[in-house]
């Protein structure tokens, strides 16, 4: 016998409204002066509905100030933030954030073998890791920094002196052929989490500059822009060697498309020149707004229902 809650979800779910393919596809069609047969046949195939489908619902943990839920194909993202809280000793006249970042025991960390001490095992990196005092391993590390870094100019901390904001990240999921030994699956992950954070900062009732939103494409050989991680429907065996640059950007799109945070891997395969580095920027700002309008339409859903 089949529980429907199961199939159905919660009762009082929210969706968030995701536009129609033929506006997905005019949002992120790569334009070229000049193409072969085949690069068309490529751009065809990728230019429809490059982002997937994902769900978000904030304030599913209550013994947090704010918290968002994430879940795009295998992968599930929750954030919790507590405070701001109270600290004690010297005046300080902002806030502080801190930001920690948990895989779960079973979740395989992705690009570990590269970033964790060349360890596979992430029981024994994680002691490694603990032993130095940090709690976090290289990776953990890496993605609290990035998402610190995009927070930070979000939230006005100066309307919270002599107090802390703690956001705690994990990783409850991933898809590991998305990630493994893979740069471009490790920024499609930390994509989403920033996303999430985000969410989940804006559920405390901070007073916040805006929302951080988020694009992450790859560019290849041939000069095509293509989304989603190392396994992604974007992707195929024949051109999977062919990412030579992989791209996160982060940006405040309210008013002037504010760039908060970058990572860039894989520009050693090719010179990044000016014109291809603003392609880039432009491809994942035009990804960042389709999210942002995506996370716009639920808020206000939200808050019409929190209104009936």
């Amino acid at each position: 016998m089949t529980d429907r809650r199961r199939i159905l979800g919660p009762v009082n779910l929210i969706t968030p409204i995701i536009p129609k393919k033929h506006d997905d596809a005019e949002q992120l069609q790569i334009h070229m002066q000049t193409e072969t047969q085949e690069q068309k046949q490529t751009h065809q195939q990728f230019s429809g509905s490059l982002l997937p489908k994902f769900y978000l619902k904030q304030g599913i943990i209550q013994n947090s100030n704010g918290s968002a839920y994430l879940e795009i194909g295998r992968t599930i993202i929750e954030v919790s933030v507590f405070g701001p809280k109270p600290i004690r000793g010297s005046f300080i006249d902002k806030a502080t954030l801190s930001v920690e970042t948990k895989f779960l025991p079973h979740v395989l960390q992705p690009c570990g073998d590269l970033f964790n001490n060349n360890s596979i095992d992430n029981a024994l990196n994680n002691k490694h890791q603990q032993a130095q005092g940090t709690g976090m391993s290289a990776i953990e590390h890496r993605i609290s920094s990035y998402v610190e870094n995009c927070i930070l100019p979000s939230i006005i901390l100066e309307k919270y002196p002599k107090s802390t904001i703690d956001i705690q990240i994990s990783v409850i999921s991933l898809d590991e052929q998305e990630v493994r030994n893979n740069e471009s699956g490790l920024l499609w992950l930390l994509h989403w989490i920033t996303i999430c954070t985000s969410m989940a900062v804006l559920d405390t009732g901070l007073e916040v500059r805006d929302i951080v939103s988020s694009g992450c494409v790859n560019f290849t050989k041939l000069g095509n822009i293509l989304v989603g991680g190392g396994h992604s429907a974007s992707f195929n065996a024949e051109n999977d060697d062919d990412r030579v640059v992989s791209a996160l950007f982060s940006f405040m799109n309210m008013k002037n498309d504010e760039i908060v945070g970058l990572w860039i891997e894989g520009g050693d395969k090719v010179e990044l020149s000016e014109e291809k580095l603003t392609k880039l920027i432009d491809e994942c700002c035009k990804m960042s707004k389709l999210i942002r309008a995506n996370l716009n339409s639920y808020l206000i859903l939200a808050y019409e229902n929190s209104d009936d």
